[in-house]
């Protein structure tokens, strides 16, 4: 089952739905229809619906922002908790990591004052009370106080929200990244506690949010060492060079043969010295699942793929790798294929160097003795 499926393209941008979402959806119709009657459920509705438009807004905020420096948006993925912008890399410029973050919050905060100027020249009273989801002066009013909310919201400095980033783009103009990262992450893991403390005592809604936020700010942390581990390292210093070529007409049961021999899950189908696709892993098994044994590896290679250089730096390959999902992808040089490299190759290297370079730290700060 495919976890979502694409609504409508904006701006080259695919804005995707996940399953949950229609999910989601058919439980507040009925649940609305049990408790207030069918109309005011299709109102919940339609405000939900309306509500996830501005989400949508706002994430694309996010996207054009981000492709202005050349960042490249895979798509955007609706999920009833939000939205996420799956972009292929983190600006390196704090400047330009602070204006990507800060565009969201400021398209739903342009959205409100929209609506709550709409409100003011039609007459209809302002105000953030309770949200009564029915069409009229009363839907907007709602709509109006959930995109300021939504903008305030994700201000809160706490990953991964975009305050949290704001906090570290802002940090880092004044030092490292990592030492950014940490500050921030401590600052959201904070909110963090505060957030379940008052869901003990209010909203347990709120400890949901609190384990969210704990959770982001680890996984930013994580992922900003991996950074700083793997900047400067050059792709060649990882990349596999010992591995086996199918070519696009080879029988897939040949091909689990191969699988079976060796450790090898992911594989360069080519042509020639061309590349022509990539077999892996998980389209082996869903082919396997669909339609047996028997097919030829044209049939499941992926014909759309990402290439490297063998001098790229593998901190923007793992990103790259992260945006597109890919568990490997071939280094070319030349126009030849020289060189695979997987998630696992980059695993290692991290375990390994971060291990290392830790032991460094460390006997570089312990005292000396002076006889």
């Amino acid at each position: 089952m495919r976890q979502s499926f694409t609504l409508i393209e904006i701006a080259g941008i695919p804005i995707r739905l996940h399953w949950t979402f229609l999910l989601f959806l058919a439980f507040t119709l009925v649940s609305g229809a049990l408790r207030a009657g069918l109309a005011a459920s299709f109102g919940g509705v339609g405000f939900i619906i309306a509500l996830f438009l501005s989400v949508t807004l706002h994430e694309l905020g996010h996207s054009l922002a981000a492709r202005k420096f050349g960042i490249k948006v895979r798509d955007i993925t609706l999920l009833p908790i939000g939205g996420v912008s799956q972009l292929e890399e983190i600006p390196d410029d704090p400047r330009q990591e602070l204006l990507v973050a800060i565009a969201g919050p400021a398209v739903s905060l342009g959205l409100a004052v929209i609506f709550f100027a709409v409100l003011h020249a039609t007459g209809v009273a302002v105000g953030l009370a309770a949200v009564q989801y029915l069409w009229g002066g009363r839907f907007i009013a709602s709509l109006a106080s959930a995109n300021l909310i939504l903008g305030l919201f994700n201000l809160v400095p706490a990953f991964p929200m975009d305050g949290g980033r704001v906090l570290r783009a802002v940090l880092a103009l004044r030092m490292n990244y990592l030492d950014a990262t940490r500050i921030a992450a401590s600052v959201g893991q904070g909110f963090a506690f505060l957030f379940a403390l008052l869901g003990l005592f209010t909203n347990p809604w709120l400890i949901f949010i609190a384990l969210f936020i704990y959770m982001g700010a680890g996984t930013e942390e994580r992922t900003a060492e991996l950074r700083r581990v793997l900047g400067g390292v050059p792709v060649h210093r990882v990349m596999t060079t010992r591995f086996e070529r199918v070519s696009p007409d080879e029988p897939l049961a040949a091909v689990l043969e191969r699988a079976y021999r060796g450790c090898q899950d992911d594989f360069p189908v080519m042509e020639g010295d061309a590349v022509r696709g990539i077999l892996t892993k998980a389209s082996v098994l869903a082919a396997l699942h669909e339609k047996g044994p028997d097919i030829t590896v044209a049939e499941p290679m992926q014909t759309e793929f990402l290439t490297l250089a063998p001098n790229e730096m593998l901190a923007r390959v793992y990103e790259k790798m992260r945006g597109c999902n890919c568990s490997s992808l071939p280094v070319v040089q030349d126009g030849k294929l020289v060189g695979m490299v997987g998630l696992e190759n980059i695993g290692r290297f991290f375990a390994y160097e971060s291990a290392k370079q830790k032991l460094t730290r460390e006997e570089e700060s312990a005292p000396r003795r002076l006889f």
